[in-house]
């Protein structure tokens, strides 16, 4: 689950916006520091020398010559500096602490005759060069922490980061409605078509979420608008069917009566399961639920079809698994799932198998095939009413596509699920899950 999670985040649009934020800062933050260390330096690398130079002058100058030892201290010590002299007659320096200086090894930063101004271990170094003797200055260890201290670079971080997450929480606002339209996506994919994506906005995504929700109404009312036709002449064709049924009692028996008769009985049974479905669907609390011992149930089903091969083997059912359900309905899917199962398996193959088991959430009970199965490309729409997998309708398969549809309408007035398993020359496993009762 959590590999599933972090899959997903990878995939958000709101983590690419954060990944492009905190990309766009880091590309920000080294232009800016380029441009202060390449340009700006550069450009004040010339003057600042100059006024180093002038200010060493100064200094030496002020040592007097010979240059004062006593002078010397009173300015280190003024300016945090340390000064080495190295005369023809003496030599000494401003502090007890020796400084070493490696030329070759330092990061020169000027030089010329007289002149040398570079960087070693943390030391700004400058030599100058005199008729009276070698002056060094050693200016402050580590000078670019000073430069810039820690708690100002976690200052410097503390405000970019404010205003990357600043940025990121207003384009997460500004996308909200695309975690909306989502949602309403997936809602109407499940069937429930009285989600309503929330109209907050006036900017492009508020008028996508009114044609969302304006598409939906659409939707609905095709649907409901087909429904009622359904219903309706479903209804006005019991009348005439109940008179030919009386009509065909009158006839003399034969082969055209007995076809007749079983066009008049399949007519008669697809208007019984539309009926059946939109009563399901619109009243699901007059189901008559009670505790009903399941394997009982489907034992006294599969009696029905005990003569039509290749069988259905039930002896690893168990002794009892109650369940508060209609047993009628129920029984109506199991009459449904296991007509299909024998229709669709030869009478050479394996016996069809029906188990049960409990789950955390409730039951199970599953029914598996060793038919010719159902290729990928059809499940998703096996549930949909008039929808057959056989397209050419012919009476060997029968039926109006419309069982399965009414096995699922009864299987969610139940609060549970109907899932098919199945592929090509592979056999299909129905599996009915109930809730807790």
């Amino acid at each position: 689950m959590p590999l599933k999670r972090l899959r997903k985040l990878s995939h958000s649009v709101f983590t690419k916006l954060l990944l492009v934020i905190l990309i766009c800062g880091l590309l920000l933050n080294l232009m800016v520091f380029g441009f202060f260390k390449h340009i700006f330096r550069d450009r004040i690398k010339t003057p600042l020398n100059q006024n180093i130079i002038q200010y060493i002058n100064y200094i030496i100058n002020d040592l007097g010559t010979p240059p004062s030892l006593a002078r010397a201290r009173q300015i280190a010590h003024r300016s945090s500096m340390q000064i080495r002299y190295i005369g023809p007659d003496q030599s000494w320096m401003t502090a007890d602490e020796k400084f070493h200086l490696a030329q070759k090894h330092a990061h020169v930063l000027h030089n010329d005759s007289v002149f040398w101004i570079g960087v070693y271990r943390g030391r700004y170094f400058i030599l100058k060069q005199t008729p009276a003797g070698e002056f060094i200055f050693s200016i402050g260890r580590k000078l670019n922490v000073h430069l810039m201290g820690v708690g100002e670079l976690i200052f410097l971080i503390s405000i970019m980061s404010a205003f990357l997450i600043g940025a990121y929480l207003i384009i997460r606002k500004i996308l909200t409605p695309i975690k909306w339209l989502s949602e309403g996506v997936h809602q109407i994919s499940t069937g429930n078509l009285k989600h309503d994506v929330p109209l907050k906005r006036a900017d492009e995504l508020g008028d996508l979420a009114k044609a969302f929700n304006d598409m939906r109404d659409r939707i609905n009312q095709m649907l409901t608008s087909r429904e009622r036709l359904l219903l309706d002449v479903s209804h006005e064709l019991r009348t005439p069917l109940t008179r030919m049924k009386v009509a065909l009692e009158f006839l003399e028996d034969g082969r055209a009566k007995a076809n007749i008769k079983e066009d008049v009985f399949e007519m008669e049974q697809m208007i019984t399961e539309i009926l059946e479905s939109a009563r399901l669907r619109n009243t699901n609390g007059r189901m008559q639920q009670r505790a009903t011992n399941v394997v009982d149930l489907i034992k006294e089903t599969v009696r029905l079809f005990e003569s039509q091969a290749p069988g259905i083997q039930t002896d690893d059912l168990p002794q009892e698994l109650m369940l508060n359900i209609d047993p009628d309905l129920i029984k109506t899917v199991l009459k449904n799932i296991f007509n299909n199962a024998l229709k669709y398996s030869n009478a050479d193959s394996a016996p069809i198998n029906v188990s049960t088991a409990r789950t955390i959430d409730g039951a199970i009970i599953k029914i598996k095939d060793h038919g010719i199965g159902i290729p990928t490309e059809e499940l998703p729409h096996v549930f949909e009413p008039f929808y057959r997998v056989d397209k050419s309708r012919t009476k060997r398969t029968g039926g109006y596509g419309l069982g399965l549809s009414l096995c699922k309408t009864i299987m969610e007035a139940h609060n549970g699920r109907i899932l098919i398993d199945s592929g090509p020359d592979a056999g299909t496993t129905v599996s009915l899950i109930f809730p807790v009762a």
